[in-house]
């Protein structure tokens, strides 16, 4: 059992973004907050002038408390303005993966039906593509310099432009009263047999993933994040922003990860905390080893996880201490190694039993099970708004997730004689890829929009990274099919982290008594020769995505 915890954050029934911003606005408003890098840099008095001036626009533009609104964008302040903004007036911020395109972009904006939505000029393309398709907000903030952008002609939607809205400076926050219970945000994760979800998170939730940085990682005002995750992900904008935005610490901002100048910029901008997942820290520990790859002051990195094989090497290479923790978008990290204490190989840590009730139950029967046996592990939490408040227009989902009163995570997991648990394995049939939790569902559905194509199964298989995917997507065909320009066909549709890597074509995909295709036995079937391979015949992704129109890849 974790210690009992201290509350940086103050009393639980005041754990709300807002409360965390106007307790920074009057205690530190000209302290520095966030930096991108190679870009813009505000203090925490301008970062709230902002995001209040953009609140208050929402306000004009009729938005109000429970309204949704959308934010595509890159990596940088302005997509931060607008999810602070929304909060700041009980709004529910809705930040969309910036390489959503196709189908899963107008999934996502169909299930959260965003009031308003802002919009990077350079993601224009993405969203005109599929504009004709959809419940058009009322009004589109477009962000970016080229003022001469313009969306085609859409009868009833307003075109603002974000800095001209941004200029001005309330001296207050706007009216508002927000509780804990209110919904702050929707996140989408990725489906089985079904489209990614939508998890609708209450203010308590969010303030909880920052609670849980804050003392696990013992973060304080005079600590320098390093941000390099995308803000549509717990990892980036609750457990690495809002952490330290509640406890006027400063961020440094990237765009993007990139392994090969990650140290330079750990050490040129003086970082102290950051979070890596399991192939982030594989890419970093690749690169050639320096004299100077200690000489730098960041001695903390959350990990999810630190792979087994290096953990201890990149530690020792690298002069740091990793700091592991396991967890869901549905219910925050309940799992966390200590920061001074020690830490087995291989354990994700021990529950913080001060916020939930963690279980390792038989999946078929709910029973608890013992130690150093194999099972699900359940979750529930020990305080009101501290888990989703469900999965936004799919009811069905929402219950069956939280079957006998507990969530159920789909990982399977065992726990020693001390309480530290492992996990072993997925028992949901998902797909993890550089982090990214990927709905075969979207995957396939793009598949069979393509000629020739009669079935489609898409499964994750080891890609040489602990704990990660490489896609393979086994089709059955009426003919000849070409694999290649299937693939360009899928570029076009998907973003670039469900692009497969393998395609593997049948004469039909083994199904069960019930007809379920046996997904288990294509993800266990060996890459052989017969397994397209688009690295073997020189398909670079990067090239294959921007030929496709696609703006990002790594």
């Amino acid at each position: 059992m974790q210690a009992q915890c201290a509350m940086p954050l103050g009393p639980l029934d005041d754990w709300t973004v807002r409360s965390i911003a106007a307790r920074r606005l009057a205690e530190s408003p000209d302290r520095p907050f966030i930096q991108e890098i190679d870009g813009n840099v505000e203090s925490y008095g301008t970062f709230i002038g902002r995001a209040t001036a953009l609140a208050c626009f929402y306000l004009e533009q009729g938005i109000k408390a429970g309204d949704t609104v959308g934010v595509l964008c890159g990596n940088g302040i302005p997509a931060l303005h607008g999810w602070m903004a929304a909060n700041l007036i009980g709004a529910v911020d809705v930040t969309i993966n910036a390489n959503y395109r196709g189908d899963t972009l107008r999934h996502v904006l169909n299930v959260a039906k965003p009031a308003l939505i802002l919009v990077d000029t350079d993601l224009l393309p993405q969203f005109i593509e599929i504009a004709e398709k959809l419940p058009l907000p009322k009004d589109v903030v477009l962000i970016g310099n080229n003022t001469d952008v313009k969306l085609p002609e859409m009868p009833g939607v307003a075109v603002h432009f974000y800095e001209s809205i941004v200029a001005a400076r309330p001296p207050l926050l706007p009216n508002a009263t927000v509780k804990p219970s209110a919904a702050a945000a929707v996140m989408f994760t990725s489906g089985t047999t079904g489209p990614s979800k939508g998890v609708l998170m209450p203010n308590a939730h969010v303030c909880l993933l920052a609670h849980q940085s804050i003392i696990n990682t013992r973060l304080t005002e005079d600590d320098i994040y390093y941000c390099a995750h995308p803000l549509n992900h717990i990892a980036g904008k609750f457990m690495g922003v809002l952490a330290a935005f509640a406890m006027g610490a400063r961020v440094v901002l990237d765009r993007r990860f990139d392994a090969e100048r990650w140290l330079t910029i750990v050490r040129d901008h003086g970082i102290t905390l950051s979070l890596a997942h399991g192939p982030m820290i594989e890419m970093i520990y690749a690169t050639p080893p320096t004299a100077v790859d200690q000489d730098h002051a960041l001695h903390r990195l959350m990990c999810c996880p630190l792979p087994k094989s290096i953990g201890e090497a990149f530690e020792k290479r690298f002069g740091l201490r990793g700091i592991e923790m396991w967890g869901m978008t549905e219910i925050t990290c309940p799992c966390w190694t200590s920061y001074e204490g020690g830490r087995p190989e291989g354990s994700c840590g021990r529950p913080m039993l001060d916020f939930h009730d963690v279980r390792i139950v038989d999946p078929e029967t709910d029973w608890e099970l013992g130690e150093g046996e194999v099972g699900e592990i359940v979750v529930r939490p020990r305080h009101p708004w501290m888990m989703m408040l469900g999965y936004i227009g799919m009811p069905d989902e929402t219950v069956a997730a939280w079957r006998n009163l507990w969530f159920h995570t789909g990982d399977a997991a065992r726990r020693d004689s001390d309480g530290n648990f492992y996990i072993v394995d997925r028992i949901k049939d998902r797909i993890r890829r550089r982090a990214e939790n990927i709905s075969s569902f979207d995957i396939e559905s793009a598949a069979l929009d393509f000629p020739g194509v009669r079935e489609a199964a898409a499964v994750g298989v080891p890609s040489g990274m602990e704990g990660d995917d490489d896609i393979k997507l086994c089709i059955g065909t009426t003919g000849q099919l070409d694999p290649a320009a299937l693939l360009a066909h899928l570029a076009a549709r998907l973003p670039h982290f469900m692009v497969p890597r393998y395609i593997e074509t049948l004469p039909a995909l083994p199904r069960t008594p019930t007809n379920k295709v046996r997904k288990r036995d294509l993800r266990d079937a060996a890459i052989n020769t017969d397994t397209w391979d688009r690295q073997k015949v020189g398909i670079r992704l990067r090239e294959l995505v921007s030929g496709s129109g696609g703006t990002r890849s790594n």
